[in-house]
């Protein structure tokens, strides 16, 4: 079990975090990124982050920055730590780490579905500023992103 108050790293993403992002990353997804897609962020030199108890990765969140903006693309917990607070941690680090690099505001794309990481991205003080029409994949189609955004 993740407790906030014991101790957790949060540290970069490195490619020796491959493997066991891809684990957690099928755990929680029904449609997970691909191996080669984590590669290509870690060897683009993306600056992610890895939240680490125990020395086991439980979560990761996969950002970039472009101009003044970061854009998150992945955050995910394992489901075994879900609800315990470790995407508020990583999310945390990750605005630090944004702000550190001049950036004024992060944005993302969330399946309108997804309910949980609506709530979730509301509570962080984001807002809906816009929706991209049949952005994702699913088993039977396609489906829409709410696009999100919080000033830094």
């Amino acid at each position: 079990m993740f407790y906030p108050d014991n101790d957790y790293h949060v540290r970069q993403l490195t490619d020796a975090d491959l493997e066991q992002v891809c684990a957690i990353e099928n755990r929680a997804y029904k449609l997970p990124w691909s191996e080669k897609i984590h590669a290509q962020c870690i060897e683009s030199g993306y600056p992610s982050l890895v939240l680490e108890q125990g020395g086991e990765i439980i979560g990761y969140a996969i950002f970039n920055y472009l101009y003044d903006e970061c854009h998150l693309m992945n955050i995910v917990t394992d489901p075994g730590f879900q609800g315990l607070g470790v995407a508020s941690v990583l999310i945390s680090a990750m605005y630090e780490k944004a702000k550190e690099a001049g950036m004024i505001k992060v944005i993302l794309e969330v399946r309108a579905s997804n309910r949980v990481a609506i709530d979730f991205y509301h509570k962080q003080e984001f807002v809906e500023i816009g929706l991209r029409k049949e952005y994702y994949k699913t088993a039977d189609g396609r489906e829409d992103a709410l696009v999100m955004e919080r000033l830094l």
